[in-house]
């Protein structure tokens, strides 16, 4: 979310099929939020620990073929649970232990943590790392994540406190390596009985409002926080797996700082008729997932979209939250009307229909006169434009290039705000110089 508020900072479903029948009513629901929120193809299952429940497909993936059961999508950070369920069932194995030091083991990270920090620091983002996301989501990355901790230049704060980062699942995926000495996808199959998928077809950002196809990258050394991927078959299988597992229904959680608490993967929060929830959203450009427990129900419900941009990332959000909460019998109407994308993309348009009109001004007034301060205003104008190229990537914490994929829309219109920004200041500029030039010469 970072990204999102950064970007505003700056601007100023339908088959159905399954064992048991589905309630019509419930599978037009999905249907109602695939189509009001202009999402391509929809997966949803409900499962218990022994068959399913409900399933929705609808609607086709990024090369044109329908979904099904078998389409894969890719799990973003739903990808924390299945590493969290792996290195518990390493911990059950004793081949680690969850108060042992992740430099005792991983010494390749002794630069960025302190020696204090535990295994179960980095399984409840306790271990003070941030959430810098120049090292996360490095699409093609080849290299295991074992390879990319000694490259890591990041700054910790004091452990103890939740404070969610990419970045300790990163770890705890090299710590995997390190103590298996096999591929993290590997021990991820043995340990959690999930396989993750080899091909993914593109996935869809938002691009003024219609979907945009993009092909979702890999990144190898970010499997264990984001790019596990698998169809609905697989991930509600693993869910109804985890209503079950030791990790996903551990007690040992810590404290947010909100209403949910966060414990192996999962955030636990009480339900208003007292029920507790496990659940966790994830996501990468082009691609949405969530899961949610609810042990005590003997229900799993999985949600997966082969569309997400991070600027609509609180619609999706509330979106699925409300399709899990109509299974338990709690209505929670799904967030409508303008969103925090809109806003950006209304703002930054209105922005740039402005600048269009100061520039077409400025240059139909080339021969002219410049005016007392066109020189101001050429500085200005040139200002304006050096504190919008510089404070977005440091506000978003990432280069233009990865906020890009996120919000492709809004960072073309950020371009074209630059570009006028440099045009009004190089023909004031040049006006200015012609009149200096006539006067003084």
């Amino acid at each position: 979310m970072r990204i999102a508020h950064a970007l505003l900072t700056v601007v100023a479903v339908l088959t159905a099929g399954s064992p048991t029948s589905p309630d019509p009513g419930m599978a037009s629901d999905i249907e109602v939020v695939a189509e009001g929120l202009g999402l391509p193809g929809v997966a949803f299952r409900v499962v218990s620990e022994h068959e399913v429940l409900e399933n929705v497909e609808y609607g086709l993936d990024g090369g044109g073929a329908p979904i099904d059961e078998g389409t894969p999508f890719v799990w973003g950070s739903v990808s924390k649970s299945v590493t969290a369920a792996a290195v518990y069932s390493l911990v059950e194995h004793r081949a680690l232990a969850l108060n042992q030091t992740v430099n005792s083991i991983l010494p390749e990270s002794d630069s960025i943590v302190p020696d204090d920090v535990t295994i179960e620091n980095l399984i409840h983002h306790t271990s003070g790392l941030p959430h810098d996301v120049t090292e996360l989501d490095v699409w093609g990355r080849t290299a295991p994540a074992l390879d990319v901790v000694p490259t890591l230049d990041v700054a910790v704060t004091d452990r103890g406190t939740f404070r969610y980062s990419s970045l300790n699942y990163l770890l705890l995926q090299a710590i995997v390596e390190k103590v298996t000495a096999e591929p993290f996808a590997d021990v991820v199959a043995r340990e959690t009985g999930v396989h993750t998928a080899g091909n993914v077809a593109p996935g869809h950002v938002p691009f003024f409002t219609f979907p945009r196809s993009i092909d979702t990258g890999i990144d190898s050394a970010g499997m264990g926080y984001g790019y596990l991927s698998g169809s609905v078959e697989e991930l509600s299988r693993y869910a109804s797996r985890q209503l079950t597992a030791p990790a996903s229904n551990s007690p040992d959680t810590v404290p947010t700082g909100s209403a949910a608490a966060y414990g192996y993967g999962w955030y636990v929060e009480t339900l208003p008729d007292g029920t507790e929830m496990r659940w966790h959203s994830g996501a990468v450009p082009g691609y949405f997932t969530h899961v949610a427990l609810v042990p005590e129900r003997h229900l799993a419900v999985v949600f997966a979209t082969n569309k997400y941009g991070e600027l609509e990332a609180d619609k999706l959000a509330s979106a699925a939250r409300s399709l899990v909460l109509a299974r338990l019998g709690i209505d929670e109407p799904r967030t409508t009307g303008l969103g925090m994308y809109e806003i950006a993309l209304i703002a930054s348009s209105a922005l740039v229909v402005l600048l269009a009109i100061c520039a077409a001004r400025t240059l139909r007034g080339f021969g002219t006169a410049p005016g007392r301060w066109a020189s101001a205003r050429a500085l200005a104008a040139l200002g304006a434009g050096g504190l919008l190229y510089f404070s977005l990537p440091a506000l978003a914490g990432a280069p233009i290039s990865t906020l890009a994929r996120w919000a492709p829309d809004i960072a073309l219109l950020f371009w074209i705000l630059l570009a006028e920004l440099a045009l009004i200041a190089v023909a004031l500029g040049a006006r200015a110089l012609r009149q200096w030039t006539t006067t003084h010469v």
